[in-house]
């Protein structure tokens, strides 16, 4: 079916309901990011593909808000389907709540799904509607109806990790757990978000793509804990593992049994961010609740010495495969025809070479030219560019290791650049050294120290729309929190072990993209008269193109960073390398003066 049709065929339902507006979330029953194929509802229904955007549907118009990371995407792909696109994170930027409150008449109904719209969400639309008397209904899966081939709940097996991958026993997560079930005076707490659950039982898988998660929900009480999952997933050895550390295995779908037959005198931690409406009412109604944030959140995010080894290691071997990879690149584009498509599976190949390697953690952002203007382009076969012997190319890609995720970008040139791209190239690269070379007093947040790597382009009146840092994950989601770098936001302060990337950047429309991203891991810097101090370490292991470099606009510390940094590169991934490869990158490598 057409958009249109689709859009038809929602509205008839939403008629038959009394629905004066639905909203067409972009999460899943777990808040996740990336989804399983199953709960792609906003995609399915609108043609958008970004990971973050809300679509509303009325009787008479529908809209999609997205933020600035998918502005030129959106268009493109929402052309022709009749959905207006609604500009978030700008000046004078009004959300889809606000928006609905001011067209929407006195008493209208506003249709959800309670699986996939997480309590938060639920509050902040209450609180918009109440001055008109707008009421909400929860219409479950409302795409039952109107999406006919829509795939199952994928059948992934589940592995458990050694403990010589995470350093941590599933014994002493829960005991952390159940301490915070006594400091906060509540029986049980429910998980839903499947990176915690992932994280709390050493239990990896492949439901989701990039992402090695589990679809489950899990319970831990003061003396006991409950994962409920597909049981055939797990391997004879994982169940059995599990069941020894006291953790007892139900079906996914049974989450709902298990609460009827708890006593209704238990009382719940609920973390109404990440849970969905129907869980978190169907506790609600049976039990005491007490709203607290998952304690597993910050937990997880500071990562212990074996998770910051791993790490280290799975930077090593990126190292390897990008070198490879930008050798292979430099060599073959002009001589024979290659496209973003093929570029990305290239230097999956070279990932891959490592036995420990996964998968990719994201999906690969190969982008020449114009279409790295897009922050967040996706090439596709058919429809990507050929590269060429002039301009700048985008390369944004992690790997998912046994041992640690990663997330790397360089900007690379093919050939003769303008004068306005090698300036913006260094501005951009004098962002990301201005960053990692940041020292901090303990309690700083990351908006606190965002304009740093903001201020070379702030000087020139340039400026980048997402943020500059987002934390990852061990093994997990290459996006997770608490802790961000962006302007706006100011609740997690940075803790030493937590592990972010750091990827200033600037995009012309239409012309070209820029970003330079490195992971950094928190480190603690000592103590004097004025308080604690905190830095950064860097753990990727990557050359920075310095041809395009305009040396004249790097201060001497800067110079040193970038010479340290390389020699530093040279030295790691040389002796991996062959020889043609090693005389390649110590040319790349080479001091600048």
């Amino acid at each position: 079916m057409t958009t249109q049709k689709k859009l038809c065929s929602l509205r008839e339902i939403m008629a038959r309901e009394n629905l004066d507006a639905y909203i067409v979330s972009s999460t899943d029953p777990h808040n996740s990011e990336y989804l399983p194929a199953p709960w792609k509802q906003r995609e399915w229904l609108s043609g958008f593909t970004g990971s973050s955007g809300t679509v509303v549907v009325t009787p008479n118009v529908a809209g999609l808000w997205t933020d600035s990371r998918y502005f030129i995407q959106a268009g493109k792909e929402l052309q022709d389907s009749s959905i207006t696109l609604h500009k978030l994170r700008i000046p004078g930027a009004v959300d889809y709540p606000e928006w609905l409150a001011d067209v929407l008449p006195e008493n209208a109904t506003v249709g959800i799904d309670p699986f996939c719209t997480p309590v938060s969400s639920i509050s902040r639309l209450k609180a918009c509607f109440s001055g008109k008397d707008i009421r909400i209904r929860e219409v479950t899966d409302v795409f039952g109806e109107l999406w006919l081939d829509r795939p199952s709940l994928p059948d992934t097996p589940v592995m458990s990790l050694e403990l010589s991958c995470c350093g941590r026993s599933v014994e002493n997560k829960l005991l952390f757990v159940r301490k915070f079930l006594s400091d906060v005076q509540a029986d049980y707490i429910l998980f839903s978000s499947l990176d915690e659950i992932a994280w709390l039982f050493n239990i990896r898988g492949r439901d989701i793509p990039y992402n090695p998660l589990v679809i489950s929900y899990a319970v831990v009480g003061k003396e006991s804990a409950h994962l409920f999952v597909k049981t055939h997933k797990l391997a004879r050895e994982t169940a059995e593992y599990l069941r020894q550390v006291g953790v007892e295995i139900a079906d996914y779908h049974h989450l709902f049994l298990f609460l009827d037959a708890l006593q209704g005198s238990a009382v719940f931690s609920l973390d109404p961010f990440s849970l969905n409406c129907a869980v978190y009412n169907k506790v609600s109604s049976r039990f005491t609740v007490r709203e607290n944030r998952s304690p597993v959140i910050l937990e997880k995010a500071v990562k212990n010495p074996t998770e910051t080894a791993g790490f280290q290691k799975a930077c090593l071997q990126d190292g390897i495969a990008l070198a490879r990879f930008f050798y292979w690149l430099e060599q073959t584009v002009g001589e024979k025809d290659i496209n973003e498509t093929e570029a990305a599976e290239q230097l999956a190949k070279f990932r891959s070479v490592c036995s420990d390697y996964i998968s990719d953690s994201f999906p690969t952002i190969s982008a020449y030219g114009r279409n790295a203007a897009l922050p967040h382009y996706s090439a596709l076969p058919g429809k990507d560019s050929l590269l060429e012997r002039k301009g700048l190319y985008l390369l944004d890609s992690g790997g998912q290791y046994l041992y640690g995720t990663t997330d790397v970008t360089r900007t690379v040139p093919l050939g003769e650049l303008t004068p306005e791209e090698r300036e913006d190239y260094t501005l951009v690269l004098k962002g990301m050294i201005a960053l990692t070379n940041c020292r901090f007093p303990q309690g700083t947040s990351g908006a606190g120290f965002d304009v740093v790597a903001r201020y070379p382009l702030w000087r020139n009146k340039k400026n980048y729309g997402h943020g500059t840092g987002h934390g990852i994950g061990h093994f997990l989601c290459v996006h997770e929190g608490p802790q961000e770098v962006r302007q706006n936001w100011k609740e997690q302060p940075f803790l030493p072990g937590m592990v972010t990337s750091n990827e200033p950047a600037v995009y012309l429309e239409g012309q070209y993209g820029i970003r330079h991203e490195n992971m950094l891991l928190c480190t603690d810097e000592g103590s004097n008269a004025f308080g604690e101090w905190l830095g950064f370490a860097t753990l990727t292991l990557c050359y920075f193109d310095t041809a395009p470099l305009l040396p004249a606009l790097l201060t001497e510390e800067e110079k040193k960073w970038l010479n340290d940094y390389h020699a530093l590169i040279f030295e790691k991934i040389s002796p991996f390398l062959t020889p043609e490869e090693t005389a390649w990158l110590k040319h790349k490598t080479s001091p600048v003066y």
